[in-house]
């Protein structure tokens, strides 16, 4: 539950939204400015707040909130 909570403030940061409006459930297209620079600002957040990486195959999955952190977690 912990990294869920890092990865929702995370995106709550890189968003400028507040991490309860984040759940299992938020697509791409949910999130107001979560396009290719958004989501490039999003991958360089999560591998340096969790000291991790991602391949470019993997970035290009990552549409959604739970998919992210089912990685993420995978990495870690």
């Amino acid at each position: 539950m912990e990294i869920e909570n890092k990865l929702k403030q995370t995106f709550a940061e890189v968003f400028n939204t507040k991490p309860d409006k984040i759940d299992l459930h938020t697509k791409q297209n949910e999130l107001e400015g979560w396009d290719s620079l958004g989501q490039l600002r999003l991958i360089m957040s999560i591998e340096e707040n969790f000291n991790i990486s991602f391949t470019f195959e993997e970035i290009a999955l990552l549409d959604t909130f739970e998919k992210t952190l089912n990685k993420v977690i995978q990495k870690i």
